[in-house]
C-alpha cells in the first residue's frame, strides 16, 4: 500500500470513528459484510427495523411459521420489493408537500406491500425522529432505536470490486456516501472527479441511481462539496463549506481537518436526523414531468442559520430580533421556509407551542409567491400555509380561522399585511399571542414605520391599573414599553443588503458595534458561483455638455436673480431630458446591444436601462424605438414606470399605454421578442432574470442603491459568462465604495443618541406654530379614531398658521422667516423619522413624545412646499449648445478582493438642524457657468469662462478627492504646502477643470499662478476639515 492509501486511509479510520462517538454504529472497523451490492441496502438493518416498528404487518409479509428456506425467500422478496420503491420516481403530495415514493416517501412516509395468497401489508415510515414534544414517549423511544450505521469501502457495482471510501445508512438504507481525499497527496477536486468518472449510474451499480442516496460528498482535509444526483460529467457538485472570514472556504480547525465540521457536527446523529426530518426535500421539476426533480440538502449557511436562531431562542427566550444577512444567491427562499416550519412547530421544555402562529412578510407579491412556493417544498400538514392574497385580505374566513387556531405559517406581502394586523386588532382572542416574525428583505419593509405598527398590534399589553382609571397617556405608556420590549414578538430579518437601521433595529450587538446573526456574504457566494461580480466587465462613458443664456436685451446683462442651487438642478434637469442627449447615448446602447449581447444565451440574452426619472424611461423609449426602427433591428422595448405622467405634447400616458402589454415584468421573462426593460425606479430590486447580461445605467447611484441595482445582472444561468456594465453616470470608484460596504462585512459602529428626539422636540414646541393643547387634540381624535374630518378639524389651525406664515413670508421676500419656517417643516420630518426608529430600541416611557409623534406623522403629509415661489421660467433662455459622448473606460475589470470593513452609517439623529442650507443667491450666467464647469463642457464650441466659474468647479474636483481631505484632517498648513502629494492632488483637479478659455490656458503653464493656488487650496481645505482649523502658524513653528 502506498504512502497516499496509507494516509487516506488513516484519514477515513478517524472520520469514521468519530461519527461513532457521534451515535452512529461502527462495527468491526466498518466492514461492510451485511451489504447486498445488488440490492444496495443492508438487509439485516431492514429486517429488524420492520419486524420490531410494525410487528403485525411484519407477520403478514413474512408470516412466523415459515420454514428457513421459505423464511428466507419472503424476506427476499420483501426486500427486493423495498428497493423497487426506492427506485420509484419521487413525486410530491400536492396538499402536504408529503414526499411520495423514492427514498424521502419511504423513509417519511413508508410503503405498502402486496403478495398473492397474503393479506397485504402496509407499513410507516422506515425512519421515527425525535419529536418535538418530548412527552410523545413512544416516538421518542422509536427515534433512540433507529440504526445509524458506518460501512467502509462498500462496493457499489455488482460486476466489479470498486467501492465508495464510506456509506452512511439508516436503519439498513444509505443516506450518505463520502469519497475522501487527503490534501497532502491530492485535493476535493479529485474525489469530484473520481465522482463524475468513476461513479456514473448504470443498471449494475443501484447505489448511484438518482434518488437513491440523499446526498454524495466530497471530502478532503480542507474542503467538502456535495450533490444529490450523480450523472457523469454532468453532475453538479455544490460548495458545502463554512466560509472563511468572509470568503470561500473553511477556516483552520485547530483540532484536525477544516473540514471536521461536516462530521463532527452536520453528521452527528442529533443534527443529522434532524436533516432528514426537516431539511431533505425533492423539488418537482419546473416542466412537471413525473421523472423531472431533484433531492435538496440544505447548504451549509441554510442550514447554519436556521439552526442557530431556534438554538438561541432555546437559550434566551422568545421576543429577541435576529438579522440574517444573506447575499443573492444564497437561496434565501429555502431559508424562509425551513426556518418558518422550524418556528412553528417547536416546543418550550414545557411542551408548549413556542409560537402560536408565524408571519411571513415580503415585499412584493413576485416574492411572496417564491415565498409559498418554497413553503410549499417542507412536509407540513394540509392547511398549516396560509396566504393573504391580494383580493380576500383580511376578509378570508380561511385567514381568521387559522389565526384563531394557531399553529399557522401565514403570509403575506407588505401591501395585505395591514390587513392581517387590522383582523388581528380586531379580534379579542388574538391579544398577547406569541408570533414570530420572518421579514424578506427587511431593508424594505420592517425597518421603519411598518416595523412599529406590526409590532404595536402584535405586543401583550397589560395595564398594572383599574379599566375606568385607563387614560390615553397610560396606553400610550404601555404601548411604548411594549414595542421596545415585545416579548412576545420574535422577529428574524433577512436581507441580502442591510441598511443601517436595518442593523441597528435587527442586529446583534458585539461590543460597541451592531452586525448580523448569522452572514452569508457577497464575496462567498461569487467565489463559490452562486452569483456572478458584476464589476468585471465595466464601460463608462462621459458626456460633456454645453449649455448657453440666449436672453437678450437687459436681461443678459447678468442681473436675473435666481437660486444657485435650484436653477442649477433645473439646468441639468433640462440638458439630461434633452433629445439630443438621449439620442446619443441611445445609440450607444442600441449599438452596443446588437454588437456584444443580442447573440448571447441563444439568443435570449436581454439588457436593463436605468435612469433617473419617469421623463426619462419615457424619453429612452421613445427615441430607443425610434433609432431601433431607423436601423431595421430585430429588437423590442419595453418601458417600466408607475402611475401616469404627461409627454412633452401634454398627452397623459401610462405603462400599458407606452407598452400595449398589462405585466411588463412578465412579458419581459416569457415573451422573447421584448430583449431590453427601460426602467424608472421600478424592478431595480427583486426582479429576478438569470438572462439579464447588460446593464446601461443613466442614474446617479449610491450606497445600497447601487449594489441592489448593479446586482440584478448576477444570477447564473447555463452559458452566461461576465455580465456587462455601461455607464454614464457613476465612476467605477464610487461603484466600488458602494459594494465593498457589503462584500465581506457590513456592520454598525457605535449607537444612536436617544436624546435627540427630545431636542428635536423642545425646539418644535418652542416654535410658536402649535400649543400643546393643539397637539393633544390631535393627538386625541387619532387615538380616539375619530376618523378623517376630525383628524383634520384638528390639524387645521396648525397647518394654516404655518402655510399662512410662509405665504406671507414669500411675498414680503423675508428670507429669514422662510428659512424658519423650512427649518421647522425639516424637524416635524426628522422627528417623524426619529420615533419610528428610536421607538423600538429606546423605552422612553413618556406619553408626550408619542404625542408629539402622532402630530408630526399627520403634520409631515401636510405642510407642503409646491415651488410656488420658485420661477423657472428662465429655463426660457437656456439652450443645449453642445453634447459630446466620449467613452473614459471601456471593459474594464473593477472586481474587489476585500471589503472595506467600515460600518454602514446610521443615519443622523443628533437634535441638529436638518433642514438646507441657506440657498446661494446670484445672477443667471453664473448659474450657467457652474453648470458648464460641472459637466466639463468640453470638445465642442465654447465660449470664454470666467476665473470664478474656473475657481468654483476646482475647488469642487479637489474638496472631492478623499486623499487631499484626508490629509488636510491631520496635517498642518504648512505640511500641506509643502507636501508633494497634495501638490499633486491641486495639480490633478486643475487639469480636471481647464477649459478651452485661452485666458485660463494661459495661466495654467505658470508655475507661480499654480503655486498661489495650491496655497491658497491648503487654507481653504485646512479650514474646512481640520478638527483644528486654528492649528496654524504657531503649531507650525
Amino acid at each position: 500500500m502506498s504512502h497516499a492509501q496509507l494516509m487516506e486511509r488513516e484519514f477515513e479510520e478517524n472520520l469514521c470513528a468519530e461519527l461513532a462517538e457521534r451515535g452512529w454504529l461502527y462495527e468491526d472497523d466498518g466492514r461492510p459484510t451485511g451489504w447486498d451490492v445488488g440490492l444496495a441496502i443492508a438487509p439485516a438493518d431492514v429486517l429488524h427495523w420492520l419486524s420490531t416498528q410494525y410487528p403485525d404487518e411484519y407477520e403478514k409479509a413474512v408470516p412466523g411459521d415459515l420454514v428457513d428456506g421459505q423464511r428466507a425467500d419472503a424476506e427476499r422478496k420483501l426486500l427486493e420489493h423495498i428497493t423497487k420503491e426506492l427506485a420509484k420516481a419521487t413525486r410530491t403530495d400536492p396538499t402536504t408537500g408529503h414526499p411520495v415514493g423514492g427514498l424521502l416517501g419511504v423513509l417519511r412516509k413508508g410503503f405498502s406491500y402486496a403478495q398473492i395468497g397474503r393479506p397485504a401489508a402496509k407499513f410507516g415510515p422506515m425512519m421515527a425522529f425525535p419529536p418535538a414534544n418530548p412527552n410523545l414517549t413512544e416516538v421518542v423511544e422509536a427515534a433512540e432505536s433507529v440504526r445509524l450505521r458506518v460501512l467502509r469501502q462498500v462496493r457499489f457495482d455488482t460486476k466489479t470490486n470498486e467501492s465508495i471510501d464510506v456509506v452512511l445508512l439508516a436503519n439498513g438504507l444509505p443516506v450518505v456516501t463520502l469519497e475522501l481525499k487527503t490534501d497532502n497527496t491530492q485535493t476535493v477536486n479529485h474525489a469530484i472527479r473520481q465522482y463524475k468518472e468513476d461513479r456514473k449510474p448504470g443498471r449494475s451499480r443501484p447505489l448511484l441511481a438518482p434518488g437513491r442516496a440523499l446526498v454524495h460528498f466530497a471530502v478532503s482535509n480542507d474542503l467538502v462539496y456535495m450533490t444529490t444526483k450523480l450523472q457523469g460529467g454532468d453532475t453538479v457538485f455544490l460548495p458545502f463549506n463554512q466560509g472563511n472570514d468572509g470568503h470561500a472556504g473553511n477556516p483552520p480547525s485547530g483540532t484536525g481537518s477544516s473540514s471536521n465540521y461536516l462530521w463532527r457536527e452536520i453528521l452527528s446523529r442529533a443534527t443529522f436526523m434532524r436533516v432528514l426530518k426537516d431539511f431533505a426535500l425533492f423539488e418537482p421539476g419546473k416542466s412537471g414531468k413525473k421523472d423531472e426533480g431533484r433531492l435538496v440538502f440544505p447548504r451549509f449557511h441554510q442550514l447554519r442559520a436556521v439552526e442557530r436562531v431556534v438554538a438561541d431562542i432555546e437559550a434566551n427566550g422568545t421576543g429577541k430580533r435576529y438579522l440574517i444577512w444573506h447575499s443573492a444567491g444564497s437561496g434565501k427562499t429555502k431559508t424562509i421556509a425551513w426556518l418558518s416550519h422550524r418556528l412553528i412547530r417547536h416546543m418550550s421544555a414545557d411542551s408548549k407551542s413556542t409560537f402560536d402562529s408565524v408571519i411571513v412578510v415580503t415585499d412584493r407579491m413576485v416574492l411572496d409567491e417564491n415565498i409559498r412556493d418554497g413553503m410549499n417544498l417542507v412536509q407540513s400538514s394540509k392547511g398549516l400555509v396560509v396566504a393573504v392574497g391580494e383580493k380576500s385580505g383580511a376578509k378570508s374566513p380561511q385567514l381568521k380561522k387559522a389565526l384563531l387556531e394557531g399553529d399557522h405559517i401565514i403570509t403575506c406581502t407588505l401591501q395585505t399585511f395591514p390587513e392581517v394586523m387590522k383582523l388581528i386588532e380586531d379580534t379579542q382572542e388574538l391579544r398577547g399571542r406569541r408570533w414570530a416574525v420572518v421579514a424578506d428583505e427587511a431593508h424594505s419593509s420592517q425597518s421603519g414605520s411598518a416595523s412599529r405598527q406590526l409590532k404595536e398590534l402584535l405586543a401583550d399589553i397589560e395595564l398594572d391599573v383599574e379599566e375606568d382609571d385607563i387614560g390615553a397617556d397610560d396606553l400610550l405608556m404601555a404601548k411604548d414599553s411594549a414595542i421596545a420590549a415585545s416579548s412576545n414578538i420574535t422577529f428574524i430579518a433577512l436581507t441580502a443588503t442591510p441598511k443601517a437601521k436595518t442593523l441597528r433595529l435587527f442586529g446583534t450587538q458585539r461590543e460597541d458595534r451592531w452586525e448580523a446573526f448569522d452572514t452569508y456574504t457577497m464575496a462567498q457566494a461569487i467565489e463559490e458561483g452562486f452569483i456572478l461580480d458584476v464589476l468585471t466587465n465595466y464601460s463608462t462613458y462621459d458626456m460633456f455638455l454645453r449649455v448657453k443664456s440666449t436672453l437678450e436685451g437687459e436681461e443678459s446683462e447678468g442681473e436675473i436673480q435666481v437660486n444657485t442651487g435650484e436653477a442649477v438642478s433645473s439646468i441639468v434637469r433640462y440638458a439630461r431630458l434633452h433629445p439630443t442627449a438621449i439620442a446619443q447615448k441611445v445609440r450607444v446602447v442600441v449599438e452596443h446591444f446588437q454588437r456584444n449581447v443580442s447573440h448571447m444565451l441563444g439568443g435570449q440574452a436581454r439588457a436593463m436601462v436605468v435612469t433617473s426619472s419617469r421623463m426619462e424611461a419615457l424619453s429612452w423609449s421613445r427615441k430607443m424605438d425610434a433609432y431601433i426602427a431607423e436601423k431595421g433591428y430585430e429588437l423590442h422595448t419595453l418601458a417600466a414606470f408607475s402611475g401616469s405622467l404627461t409627454d412633452e405634447d401634454g398627452e397623459s400616458v401610462t405603462e400599458v399605454s407606452v407598452n400595449g402589454v398589462s405585466d411588463v415584468g412578465r412579458a419581459f421573462r416569457e415573451e422573447g421578442v421584448y430583449r431590453v426593460l427601460i426602467v424608472a425606479n421600478k424592478f431595480q430590486t427583486g426582479f429576478d432574470e438569470p438572462r439579464l447580461m447588460a446593464m446601461y445605467v443613466d442614474k446617479k447611484l449610491s450606497g445600497v442603491a447601487t449594489v441592489q441595482t448593479l446586482s440584478r445582472l448576477n444570477r447564473i444561468y447555463p452559458g452566461k459568462t461576465a455580465p456587462m456594465v455601461v455607464d454614464f453616470r457613476n465612476t467605477p470608484a464610487s461603484v466600488q465604495k458602494d459594494f465593498k460596504l457589503y462584500y465581506s462585512d457590513a456592520h454598525v459602529d457605535g449607537d444612536v443618541d436617544p436624546n435627540a428626539l427630545i431636542t428635536v422636540g423642545e425646539r418644535l414646541d418652542t416654535a410658536g406654530l402649535y400649543t400643546h393643547e393643539e397637539m393633544d387634540a390631535v393627538a386625541d381624535a387619532f387615538l380616539e379614531d375619530a376618523g378623517g374630518e376630525a383628524i383634520a378639524k384638528a390639524l387645521s389651525p396648525i397647518k394654516n398658521r404655518w402655510s399662512g406664515q410662509r405665504r406671507q413670508a414669500v411675498l414680503s421676500k423675508d428670507k429669514a422667516q422662510k428659512e424658519f419656517l423650512e427649518s421647522f417643516r425639516a424637524d416635524v420630518l426628522g422627528y417623524r423619522n426619529a420615533w419610528q426608529f428610536l421607538s423600538q430600541i429606546v423605552d422612553y416611557q413618556d406619553p408626550e413624545l408619542h404625542r408629539r409623534a402622532i402630530l408630526t406623522t399627520l403634520l409631515a403629509r401636510n405642510l407642503h412646499t409646491d415651488g410656488s415661489d420658485y420661477d423657472d421660467s428662465f429655463l426660457e433662455g437656456v439652450q443645449l449648445s453642445g453634447v459630446k459622448l466620449v467613452p473614459s473606460a471601456i471593459n474594464e475589470d473593477h472586481s474587489l478582493s476585500e471589503g472595506s470593513g467600515e460600518g454602514v452609517k446610521l443615519p443622523i439623529f443628533d437634535g441638529e438642524h436638518t433642514g438646507s442650507a441657506a440657498p446661494k443667491r446670484g445672477p443667471l450666467d453664473e448659474a450657467i457657468d457652474k453648470v458648464n464647469e460641472m459637466f466639463k463642457a468640453k470638445g465642442v464650441d465654447v465660449s470664454p469662462e470666467s476665473v470664478s466659474g474656473f475657481i468654483t468647479t476646482f475647488w469642487g474636483f479637489l474638496d472631492a478627492n478623499e486623499e487631499a481631505v484626508a490629509m488636510a484632517k491631520n496635517n498642518t498648513v504648512a505640511q500641506l504646502k509643502a507636501s508633494e502629494g497634495f501638490s499633486g492632488a491641486v495639480g490633478l483637479a486643475v487639469l480636471k477643470t481647464v477649459n478651452e478659455s485661452k485666458e485660463i490656458q494661459s495661466y495654467m503653464t505658470d508655475p507661480a499662478f499654480i503655486g498661489q493656488i495650491a496655497d491658497i487650496a491648503a487654507d481653504a481645505l485646512h479650514a474646512e476639515h481640520s478638527s483644528d482649523p486654528d492649528a496654524g502658524s504657531e503649531a507650525e513653528g
